[in-house]
């Protein structure tokens, strides 16, 4: 399997580092125990694509290498952090399983100021499946306190966006019929 940046800087993210001795076994180091966890992580993809990915994001400063007692580690970069939290913003979702029959309404009045944060959180509202009922109200059928909380603070939006639980919403059978409910 070839690794993709995604895949190396995810389980980066997760395991904290990769060390050289995962992808050159032949080094006269025992692999510990921890080393035989992080080869069944880093273990099933192409070891020759790997290094090859290693070095580019190394280059290019999403990945930093060090020496540890003869080591050499790969971790993740603070401009490796940046990028790999992008990918999980990618990634989010809503729980879509099911349906407590209450609605959401996310509402916002984001300031002029903020222009390129309010384009990001709409972004992300329409990649969730939000829809749009007006140009700053957005509803859902799923629970989405944790998304959206997350949203407001990583784009400072505190005290401009709102969420409305409510149990009959107007015109509901055409709000049904969008979300597959």
């Amino acid at each position: 399997m070839n690794p993709k940046v995604k895949d190396i800087l995810q389980i980066l993210g997760i395991t904290g580092f990769i060390a050289a001795s995962i992808l050159m076994p032949g080094l006269p180091k025992v692999l510990t125990p921890f080393y035989k966890k992080q080869y069944k992580r880093w273990g099933h993809f192409n070891k020759r694509i790997l290094k090859a990915n290693l070095r580019r994001l190394q280059k290019s400063g999403v990945i930093e290498e060090s020496e540890n007692a003869g080591e050499i580690i790969y971790k993740i970069s603070e401009k490796g952090k940046f990028k790999l939290f992008k990918y999980r913003l990618d990634d989010m979702n809503l729980n879509r399983t099911s349906w407590d029959k209450k609605w959401r309404l996310v509402a916002y009045d984001i300031p002029k100021g903020k222009k390129n944060q309010a384009e990001a959180f709409r972004t992300l509202l329409k990649k969730m499946n939000f829809m749009q009922l007006q140009k700053s109200l957005w509803l859902t059928p799923y629970s989405c306190n944790n998304e959206i909380e997350f949203l407001k603070q990583i784009y400072y939006l505190d005290n401009h966006v709102s969420i409305l639980t409510v149990s009959e919403i107007e015109g509901e059978s055409e709000y049904r019929k969008y979300f597959g409910i």
